[in-house]
């Protein structure tokens, strides 16, 4: 006979407006019922005295407060930046467990414990994003901040770059930030001007990948030949926007949400009821884009962004890829296999698998990824996922972010 498992009531605190955090939110509500948790969500904004409000309760509520004092939750998480650690410890009332996702603990938190913070790793978040711009064989290498705020999460994401960056022996830079908006603009622009060239630029995040890249076609600066760029958070709506195509760190944002639970339900558990937990996060990798692509035959550069953006269609191959490279089969499968190492066919399976494994995370189901994904069938995306990572995907789901 089974040992069924407590219900918990956990209140998941989020912005108004913010397709990230509910996202987040979403993952942990799929992840918490799966240990029979009860999850709220509660969105929120700033009023203009400063206060919060209340935009969307599970419950009549005049204020988060009350909202906390209806449902008594057993834990909250806090799935934004925006609500000091003091003001969320006043909102619980001192009470359950706090969970912050996607901050580092708050100084003097330990002494208002039990709390838990889960981050994405920034040192392992640098790492990669310099692995790809070394790979360039360029001599300079250089880091611009998060603007207009200065920020933690960006500070430690500069200061290890530059770490891996020196280490290598390379020379490197950093932006110095203008103290407004328009004045940045104007400083970035001379700034990247004066650079040695060829030099390889990681952003903060990718809204300051984006300015970045209008620096460079504001000066005339030529991507990736001049400049290359590597971003943070890989999103879709700016990184696929950009001209070219910006290429970005991809946080684990599913592997977050599964360890924020975890750490959650250690704290509602414990009796140790003083403590501070805290978990960083590695990053997923890097989506290449075109504006770090360092392929020395454009061909094959122009090859690989056009599978990145049509692999998953219906019916999509090589032949496709090699009418776009104009010139032959054989020509084209010779040059790409060089400067590559794998077949035309081999980047559109790598392509759609990636993509596959992104929508299993946000809980697809089998028959919508292969669709969605280019396969021909259910079964024919079963089997390939199944030759290619050694198990189905169900199995796979469960083994990297089963509760």
């Amino acid at each position: 006979m089974s040992t069924r498992l407590p219900t918990r009531t956990v209140l998941a605190v989020l912005p108004k407006l913010d397709e990230k955090s509910r996202v987040e939110a979403e993952c942990i509500r799929r992840i918490g019922t799966a240990r029979r948790w009860n999850v709220f969500l509660a969105e929120f904004h700033r009023a203009n005295d400063g206060g919060l409000v209340l935009d969307r309760s599970p419950c009549p509520a005049e204020s988060p407060s009350d909202l906390v004092e209806t449902i008594r939750p057993d834990g909250i998480v806090f799935l934004s930046d925006t609500i000091p650690f003091d003001e969320a410890r006043q909102l619980s009332g001192n009470g359950p467990p706090l969970l912050f996702l996607g901050r580092t603990p708050d100084p003097g938190a330990e002494k208002a414990a039990p709390a838990g913070f889960v981050f994405a790793d920034q040192a392992d978040i640098a790492m990669r994003a310099s692995r790809v711009l070394l790979s360039s064989g360029y001599g300079h290498f250089a880091f611009v901040p998060f603007s207009p705020l200065e920020t933690v999460w960006s500070r430690e994401r500069g200061e290890a770059f530059g770490r891996f960056v020196r280490e290598s022996g390379k020379r490197f830079h950093v932006f110095q930030m203008a103290a407004d908006r328009r004045g940045r603009a104007d400083a970035l622009d001379r700034w990247l001007e004066a650079l040695p060239k060829p030099c390889g630029v990681f952003a903060a995040n990718d809204l300051t990948g984006e300015d970045v890249l209008r620096a460079c076609a504001r000066t005339g600066l030529r991507v990736p030949d001049d400049i290359a760029i590597v971003g943070v958070d890989n999103l879709e709506h700016i990184c696929e926007a950009t001209s070219p195509a910006l290429s970005s760190v991809a946080k684990d944002s599913m592997s977050e949400c599964s360890a924020a639970v975890s750490l959650l339900a250690k704290l509602m558990d414990t009796r140790a009821r003083r403590e501070l937990a805290s978990r960083a996060v590695p990053a997923l990798g890097v989506v290449l884009r075109a504006s770090a692509r360092f392929c020395r035959d454009r061909r094959v550069a122009l090859a690989q962004e056009f599978i990145r953006l049509n692999a998953c269609r219906e019916k999509f191959g090589p032949r496709d890829v090699v009418k776009a490279m104009g010139i032959s089969r054989t020509q084209s499968d010779v040059v790409f296999r060089a400067a590559t190492g794998h077949t035309i066919l081999d980047e559109i399976h790598a392509v759609r698998l990636a993509r596959a494994k992104e929508l299993l995370l946000r809980g697809r189901r089998a028959d919508f990824v292969a669709s969605a994904c280019g396969y021909a069938s259910t079964d024919d995306f079963r089997r390939d996922f199944r030759s290619r990572l050694g198990t189905t995907p169900r199995k796979w789901v469960l083994k990297n972010y089963g509760p």
